[in-house]
């Protein structure tokens, strides 16, 4: 279903069913949860990368599947929904950053699963669709995290008309940070991975739940957890390797990978 490595600080999670595009299925969906939490709780891990094998990133969910939920009675169709929509809210939740490389087509789900990740970088070719309404559906348990990305207007058009936009749209609209040509996906992909691999361990996962957390409190709320944030991080070991090596002019010892500068 997946497959997995640690590799130069970086956690891998390839979905390995091209022969269906990558459709979600019951054990893959699994599958994946269990690879993003041991990854987010292996300390050699500094972020992970979530992509597809073959030409497709992932076409959402497991179609021949979903035919039979008619048959199927209320608890048990709630129950499947619970499960895809547990499996973005783990990706979101990982301490680690999570780079989607999004190698090929993401289509419903799988435009859910990337969008929970932290940052997106997507081939210029690639394509995405919300085509749950030309199914006669919603694109319900992923909304909240694509509503997150493109905002209200934007969403509420692309849910409703199922129009499929291209990579340079999704850039433009927010659904996609990185836009690599063909050819240069793995390239864009190393470059912010190096840049990630630069940062503290412990400051990397700081700012994942710093911007969660001002978000949830809000401006008001924001300033004492703000305050004790830096306040400890300011007196951390890691911060005063970080202030040395800065001022000696040499990478810090935590910097990993073929870039630490």
């Amino acid at each position: 279903m997946i497959e997995t490595e640690v590799r130069d600080g970086l956690g891998w999670v390839t979905l390995n069913r091209p022969e269906v595009r990558n459709a979600l299925s019951g054990e893959l969906m699994e599958a994946i949860g269990k690879a993003v939490d041991s990854h987010g709780a292996d300390p050699a891990v500094r972020a992970l990368v979530i992509t597809g094998a073959g030409k497709a990133f992932c076409a959402g969910a497991d179609l021949r599947s979903m035919s039979t939920a008619r048959e199927a009675g209320a608890d048990d169709n709630r129950s499947d929904a619970h499960r895809m929509g547990s499996l973005f809210h783990r990706v979101a939740a990982c301490p680690k950053p999570v780079v989607a490389r999004v190698n090929g087509p993401a289509i419903g789900g799988g435009v859910g699963l990337m969008a929970a990740c932290d940052i997106v970088v997507a081939g210029e070719t690639t394509r995405f669709q919300f085509s749950e309404v030309r199914l006669g559906i919603v694109p319900a348990v992923i909304s909240p995290f694509c509503i997150r990305r493109l905002g209200a207007t934007v969403a509420k058009r692309l849910f409703m008309t199922g129009e499929p936009i291209d990579a340079r749209q999704a850039l433009a609209y927010g659904l996609v940070d990185i836009v690599a040509a063909d050819g240069e996906l793995d390239a864009a992909v190393g470059r912010v991975s190096d840049d990630l691999r630069k940062a503290g361990p412990t400051a990397l996962i700081a700012a994942k739940e710093l911007v969660d957390t001002v978000c949830r409190l809000g401006i008001d709320g924001a300033l004492d957890y703000t305050a004790e944030v830096i306040a400890r991080l300011r007196v951390s070991d890691e911060a005063a390797e970080g202030f040395c090596a800065f001022l000696e002019k040499r990478p810090p010892k935590w910097a990993v990978g073929p870039e630490r500068t």
